[in-house]
């Protein structure tokens, strides 16, 4: 007989302080070099020893070099003062983050809230800047927030959604048979009937969600039976976009057969 499978590593990053006070110190040294070479260029012209105009462009050049140098000195060291080591490594089976002597351990079971809300530009499979970052509230209240610096945010959403929705999509399904309703948003909660948006009610039977460039697309069916958007939601503000979708796809299949039932073959 074989044991239990270990859980499989599918993300992790590390973020270590002394790095940046490494490099705020050696930027630092280089602002001071600048600043020394500033200083000997305008000593050697008052001795006549350098031309006026190599003088100016020299200083100009050394002046534009320190200031660089300390911006880059300010912002390293403000980076490993403010933060502290981190390592994180996600499962399958869940997560562990250590954050200084501070040790989080969690099964995806205990993901209250999971939500997404990392954008970027990208040049191939590079990261060029990122923006947002993806929020897992766990049901103990702790929160926790995976940014553009601990790595590739399209890799981690990728790697990671499929496992806390299906917790979550769990339980939303649950909720629903109990005849209670799910918010997922201020303007968006699920009923066992359809979903509300403000003051508009729409039924399973005529409902489609879809997920399309960063949003959640609210449709309807029309008299005429197309389906024509009703809202729209950037998911950064949806909680558990993954559960909610699967338990939408579910239930509107239920409600919508004849969409979703593939024709017999005229023989």
């Amino acid at each position: 007989m074989t044991g239990p499978r270990k859980p499989r590593l599918i993300f992790q990053a590390t973020i270590r302080r002394k790095p940046y006070l490494r490099r705020g110190a050696w930027s630092v040294l280089a602002t001071v070099a600048a600043i020394g070479a500033v200083v000997a260029l305008d000593a050697g012209a008052a001795r006549g020893q350098v031309d006026p105009t190599l003088r100016q462009i020299g200083m100009l050049v050394g002046l534009i070099a320190a200031g660089l140098f300390a911006l880059r000195a300010l912002i390293s060291l403000w980076q490993g003062l403010r933060r502290r080591d981190e390592e994180l490594r996600f499962f399958d089976k869940g997560f562990v983050w250590k954050r200084g002597k501070d040790q989080a351990k969690y099964g995806w079971s205990q993901v209250d809230v999971y939500r997404e809300g990392g954008g970027g530009l990208y040049l191939g499979k590079r990261p060029l800047v990122q923006w947002g970052g993806y929020t897992l509230k766990m049901a103990d209240g702790r929160v926790f927030k995976v940014t553009g610096r601990y790595g590739d945010l399209r890799e981690f959403g990728k790697l990671t959604r499929r496992y806390p929705a299906a917790f979550t999509g769990t339980r939303m399904a649950q909720t629903l048979r109990d005849e209670q309703p799910v918010k997922v948003h201020r303007r968006l909660t699920l009923w066992p009937g359809g979903i509300e948006i403000g003051r508009q009610e729409i039924p399973w039977s005529e409902l489609d969600l879809r997920v399309r460039g960063g949003r959640l697309v609210v449709l309807r069916k029309a008299a005429h039976g197309k389906f024509r958007v009703v809202r729209r939601y950037n998911i950064k503000n949806i909680d558990n976009v993954g559960g909610l979708m699967e338990v939408a796809i579910s239930t509107i299949r239920n409600h919508q057969r004849e969409r979703f039932e593939k024709r017999e073959p005229v023989r």
